[in-house]
């Protein structure tokens, strides 16, 4: 949604696509903020405090809770012009969330393959070890948010002003092509290695038991996929298209592309929370999620 060119739409094009980018991104706000809130009072009410996977959750709920308020002002910027200010605080708000998001999601797969594969690992580490680990993870999301806000501008797009991605200097879209390593490609790998180890892990005898972790995390990894996939393949385009001095072909849907990457801060909630059956244990059993 941040990245989308300016060039070769018509006044049509742009209008469909504001309108259906604009509701999306509306149906997003209502279905995922009072769903990523009731996963925390959920879990908080439910389970152990002292469980990593509940951190991790917790962490992944407030994360996506924290992009998806920002809804209302790119709805607004759908239609109206916004100024420098609230472009880069908004912004800044969006990518610190989506690093915060891709981060966390990442860390729950390698952890729940750390707990299948190798459980004794995994049981050195210390509650201070983890909670550094959990801050850490929000720092570095803070570290690779700070690029995408600073090239963040205020530019003129028909008859308003737009808050967009400045992508004229060579400096900018190489920023822009470490941005989708770092943020899209290296996390995804991960899952994929995380999800081929729990894979070979479950297919053995002594693990047919536990095929629930690998559908899991095969969740995770698809999802991530789909919703990720389509905005960071146009951002390619664009930033390519740049390079060589030629029009983005895929800009039509920028906006429609960018605003379903919000679909994964709607879903996230019911897919970590209630897709494992181990979930709807009361607390009283001993509800856990390792």
């Amino acid at each position: 949604m941040l990245n989308h060119s300016e060039s070769s739409l018509n006044s049509t094009s742009w209008t469909t696509a504001n309108l259906v980018s604009g509701g999306l991104m509306g149906l997003f706000f209502v279905v995922g903020v009072p769903g990523n809130i009731a996963v925390i009072v959920f879990i908080l009410h439910h389970f152990k405090k002292d469980n990593f996977t509940v951190h991790l959750m917790l962490n992944l709920a407030a994360a996506d809770i924290l992009c998806l308020i920002t809804l209302p002002v790119w709805i607004y910027s759908e239609l109206e012009s916004i100024d420098k200010v609230t472009c880069k605080f908004f912004t800044a708000l969006v990518y610190y969330s989506a690093y915060s998001s891709v981060i966390t999601v990442t860390v729950l797969s390698v952890y729940r393959c750390l707990r299948i594969r190798h459980p004794q690992l995994w049981s050195r580490m210390s509650k201070r070890r983890e909670r550094a680990l959990l801050i850490s993870g929000w720092a570095l999301a803070l570290l690779f948010s700070c690029p995408g806000v600073l090239a963040q501008e205020i530019i003129q797009s028909g008859s308003k002003m737009e808050c967009e991605r400045n992508l004229e200097s060579k400096d900018s879209r190489i920023v822009a092509l470490l941005e989708s390593l770092l943020g899209f490609f290296l996390p995804f790998t991960i899952m994929l290695t995380s999800y081929y180890c729990l894979y070979k892990t479950a297919t053995q005898g002594a693990f047919r038991c536990r095929h629930r972790p690998t559908k899991l995390v095969t969740r995770i990894v698809i999802v991530f996929f789909i919703f990720w996939a389509p905005h960071q393949i146009i951002k390619l385009e664009e930033i390519c298209a740049k390079f060589v001095g030629s029009e983005p072909i895929l800009s039509l849907v920028s906006d429609i592309a960018g605003s379903l990457t919000f679909i994964n801060s709607c879903v996230n909630p019911f897919l970590y929370a209630f897709s494992s059956r181990s979930l709807h244990k009361p607390y009283s059993s001993g509800s856990n999620l390792e």
